[in-house]
């Protein structure tokens, strides 16, 4: 049995190799496997002395030392090949049109990184396989750039942390910045990358001076979580008021989130000047008595009705709301929510309505729109039944966009209208799918979402057609020639061994 004790050995000094080249170093683990290996080994030969001498002695046992140490460097040679790879992945693209690969624009950008990158797609399962394979191009290009799959139903608390609601969406992700890309293309992906890792941060500005919400109030109420959430996606919020001066010109979007009190003419005159000079506006509305600025966005395309929205449905009692809470169950074809198809919560909202002005090179759309069964009254809550007289059969719309011409052809202005700024409150902006879509509107009026980083080449997608004779050749060769070439080279054998 004491020959056997050099067994334990070796397996440590295996591990520790093993642990070192994995590591890429070595550490005081691995330091300790190879010397408790060594002793054990050592112990191992000194009481085995004699036995190891005639052993040398015996050319067997010369040949079974040569042939382990050969095995084992030709095992420890496979292995450093195999880490070799995995750490610096290779691949060589064969095609004309360089299709399988990145642009050189894009090696550059991921050769500059100084931060890891994660590239995290929910789904795996029912996402395309090209894109598996771009994003491990992009791994493939830099080793700070990492890709993993998560499973959206088994990681739920993740998937409800960066809002998915489609598979196959990748969250580019950088210490606690993320961007969110739900159509994945190398364009999109470059984009979001120069986005978490850059340290410029854009600005969106929230009035404040008219019972506005807070971006710093922490109660049901306020808007502290919509901060954090932006700030996690490389925004930085600041409050400003128009009852100071003009709007700051580090704006790069401007909210005004649930105002109380109308606002002056001086103010509203400031209003119009920052959006007619390549403006982006967020208008968060509140039904009467609160202010509807209806003289102002009227002329622009959208009108804000009286009264509320009732959604008779039931459909907001099931989510925790009453008859005051519409849900949006359907949305408009526009870049904010073309592809988006989950419900967004309000509490107490007003309605709005499009109005088509070609005059202005622009054409307003509906974002959102409530179901059939809702309507909009100015009657209390003692009095919600339908009144044909009185109310405005549903659907209606709950939120407005339109890009319009501003002061100068070239400027564009974008404007965004919410007939309800609770739905983005700590209270309701994790419910259902409104963080989501007012990222999506902010993201909108910024022209992100258009927004051009790499400029990406079609890639030429050569398919080699088959004729149907060709198709028959192929089968023949395939399923009846190559199965009997084997066959073949053991007759030629077995006619050459019988001579």
């Amino acid at each position: 049995m004491k020959r056997y004790l050099a067994i334990p050995g070796a397996l440590l000094l295996i591990a520790a190799f093993i642990r070192a080249t994995v590591n890429i170093e070595w550490d005081m683990t691995s330091f300790w496997l190879v010397a408790a290996g060594a002793v054990v080994v050592g112990v191992t030969v000194v009481w085995n002395w004699q036995q190891v001498v005639d052993w040398f002695r015996d050319p067997r046992g010369v040949f079974a030392v040569m042939t382990g140490i050969s095995t084992a460097a030709l095992v420890a040679v496979l292995v450093m090949l195999n880490i070799l790879v995995w750490y610096n992945p290779w691949s060589v693209d064969l095609t004309a049109s360089g299709r399988n690969q990145v642009t050189e624009e894009t090696r550059q950008i991921l050769a500059r990184l100084e931060q890891p990158v994660s590239l995290r797609q929910f789904g795996r399962a029912s996402a395309d396989p090209r894109i598996e394979q771009l994003l491990r191009s992009f791994e493939r290009e830099s080793r700070r750039v990492r890709v993993e799959f998560a499973d959206a139903d088994r990681e739920r608390e993740q998937a409800t942390r960066y809002g998915i609601i489609k598979l196959g969406t990748v969250v580019v992700i950088s210490d606690d910045k993320f961007r969110k890309v739900e159509d994945p293309n190398e364009q999109a992906l470059v984009t979001a990358i120069l986005q978490v890792t850059s340290d410029e941060e854009r600005v969106v500005c929230f009035a404040t001076g008219h019972g506005e919400r807070g971006v710093n109030d922490t109660g049901s109420n306020g808007l502290a979580t919509l901060k954090a959430t932006l700030e996690a996606a490389n925004y930085r919020t600041q409050p400003f008021t128009l009852l100071e001066g003009d709007v700051p010109t580090e704006c790069a979007a401007v909210v005004v989130a649930g105002p109380r009190e109308p606002y002056s003419a001086q103010e509203l005159a400031r209003l119009t000047a920052y959006a007619d000079t390549f403006g982006r506006l967020a208008l968060l509305l509140e039904p009467d008595p609160a202010p509807g600025f209806g003289e102002w966005l009227k002329p622009r395309g959208i009108e804000p009705l009286a009264g509320g929205i009732v959604d008779a449905s039931g459909a907001g009692r099931q989510v925790g709301g009453g008859p005051r809470t519409p849900l949006a169950v359907g949305y408009g074809d526009h870049p904010v929510t073309r592809g988006f198809n989950i419900a967004s919560m309000y509490e107490g909202a007003r309605p709005l309505q499009v109005i088509e002005r070609p005059e202005l090179g622009g054409r307003p759309t509906a974002l959102a729109f409530t179901s059939d069964r809702s309507f909009a009254t100015s009657a209390t809550d003692a009095e919600l039944a339908f009144d044909a007289q009185r109310d405005r059969r549903g659907p209606l719309t709950l939120a407005a966009a339109t890009a319009v011409r501003g002061r100068r052809p070239e400027d564009e202005v974008r404007i965004a209208v919410f007939g309800d700024s609770d739905f983005v409150s700590n209270a309701f902006l994790r419910r259902q799918g409104n963080r989501d879509l007012f990222l999506r509107t902010l993201a909108w009026l910024l022209g992100e979402q258009e927004a051009t980083i790499v400029a990406v080449s079609p890639r030429e997608n050569r398919r080699l057609e088959l004729t149907e004779r060709t198709r028959v050749w192929m089968y023949l060769v395939n399923l009846g020639l190559l199965p009997l070439l084997p066959l073949a080279a053991g007759v030629i054998v077995f006619l050459r061994s019988r001579r």
